[in-house]
């Protein structure tokens, strides 16, 4: 098991532990589950995406993602790195927008969005707009 701390908010980032937030999850294997599919990521990107859900909304720096990437990687290059993680995302949902850039911070945090598996799982209140009159 590989532990890293962030150096901005000391959250600890530990690798190959399950762990789920909202519509993602990541199983012991390191398999990156979104929407139900089971993505299957360049090794960059899947550093990235690894990182972000375990600091489970706090934002991390481009200076931290891009230690964890490689110690000779230029901080400058993270947003499109980025980018294209967003990209692969949108093949499975074209209206993919949980990645969120934190201006002025130079940092970037995954935004949990809650999994919606049927009508079942809805909140009460939403499911009398389905209800026949």
């Amino acid at each position: 098991m590989n532990l890293h701390h962030c150096p901005s908010c000391g959250c600890q980032l530990k690798g190959f532990e399950p762990i789920t937030l909202g519509n993602v999850s990541i199983d012991g294997l390191g398999q990156i589950v979104f929407e139900g599919a089971i993505l299957t990521l360049p090794p960059t990107q899947h550093i990235l995406v690894d990182a972000l859900v375990r600091a489970r909304g706090r934002g991390l720096t481009r200076a931290t993602l891009a230690n964890l990437i490689g110690p000779d990687l230029n901080d400058s290059s993270i947003p499109k790195y980025v980018e294209r993680l967003r990209d692969s995302f949108r093949q499975t949902d074209p209206n993919f927008d949980q990645i969120e850039c934190l201006r002025g911070f130079g940092a970037y945090r995954w935004n949990m969005r809650r999994k919606v598996d049927s009508i079942e799982n809805l909140p009460s209140a939403k499911l009398t707009l389905f209800q026949a009159a």
